[in-house]
């Protein structure tokens, strides 16, 4: 029963991480759209445009809209699971639901215990590959930064 017990604990950690993940998203979007939206409210009429306020708006625009693309990548389902599963929601609905009641009925604890890791191994990738996609969002953010500040003075002085 230990093994059942821990393969449990540590799915739900792995969810865990999933869900750490995704609540990481909103804000790290809403800076961004911030940004993008004060960019936007500055911008100039076409007769005014500089070379040097073009450029830095453009070069501070351009990892904003990576990072945010980052995000949408960051929260982009990830459905493929373990196959034949009776623990992943997509390999339940293979079967019917008198087909599932009865597998479940009659498994063992050493094939439920093989499926939930199969699902925590399946899980952590999908929190590694979140993850790394919020950790690129957040380095674009931060490149992005120092050239919004420029182009934003730039803006504000034509």
């Amino acid at each position: 029963m230990d093994s059942l017990n821990n393969a449990e604990k540590l799915l739900s950690l792995q969810l865990n991480w999933i869900a750490a993940a995704d609540n990481k998203v909103a804000p790290i979007f809403a800076i961004n759209a911030g940004m993008l939206g004060v960019i936007a409210a500055l911008l100039p009429t076409a007769n005014k445009w500089e070379i040097s306020t073009a450029i830095f708006t453009l070069l501070s625009i351009i990892p904003l809209v990576g990072s945010i693309i980052s995000l949408a990548l960051a929260t982009f389902p990830r459905l493929n699971g373990p196959k034949g599963s009776c623990v992943f929601f997509s390999g339940i609905t293979t079967r019917d639901e008198d087909t599932y009641v009865e597998e479940i009925n009659n498994i063992s604890q050493e094939s439920l215990t093989n499926d939930l890791l199969k699902q925590v191994y399946r899980n952590a990738e999908i929190a590694n590959t979140k993850y790394n996609f919020i950790k690129w969002s957040m380095r674009q953010s931060f490149v992005s930064l120092p050239l919004w500040l420029i182009s934003v003075w730039f803006l504000y002085n034509l």
